[in-house]
């Protein structure tokens, strides 16, 4: 008589509730993760005028009311009337805080070259908001 013998099985892992943890997983993770939401630049932007264009007046300013930083689309400044080069922060704040030294009520205008990068404006607009310029005028070529 002969007696059989009892095959050993291989060790073998459950796979059908895999996809249970799996999923499980993925929900854990949605519900645990923290979304940045990227903010602008906060700006308060000035009422709009209900005048029309027969009121309008025409308003010359000079250099000692009205500083013009004009950005380059190879980050370069133009200030005023000067040729276009890099300026550091360090010396822009220096430049910024005379100008504001010398008129307290000074107007800043931004223009933004279309191809110049968003960073360099960026820069030139919280270089003037933390010298507590107050009044900025936005523009782009």
């Amino acid at each position: 008589m002969t007696i059989s013998r009892k095959r050993k099985s291989k060790a073998e892992i459950p796979t059908s509730s895999m996809s249970d943890i799996a999923f499980l997983l993925i929900i854990f993770f949605m519900a645990t993760t923290k979304f940045d939401v990227k903010e602008g630049i906060k700006i308060v932007l000035p009422q709009s005028s209900t005048s029309t264009t027969e009121n309008v007046e025409t308003l010359t300013l000079t250099e000692k009311e009205m500083t013009r930083f004009q950005i380059m689309p190879d980050g370069s400044i133009a200030v005023n009337k000067e040729a276009p080069r890099t300026i550091e922060s360090t010396e822009l704040d220096a430049m910024i805080q005379k100008k504001v030294e010398l008129n307290d009520q000074m107007i800043f205008r931004v223009i933004t070259d279309r191809e110049a990068k968003y960073s360099e404006t960026i820069r030139v607009v919280d270089r003037l908001k933390a010298a507590k310029a107050e009044k900025i005028s936005l523009s782009t070529n």
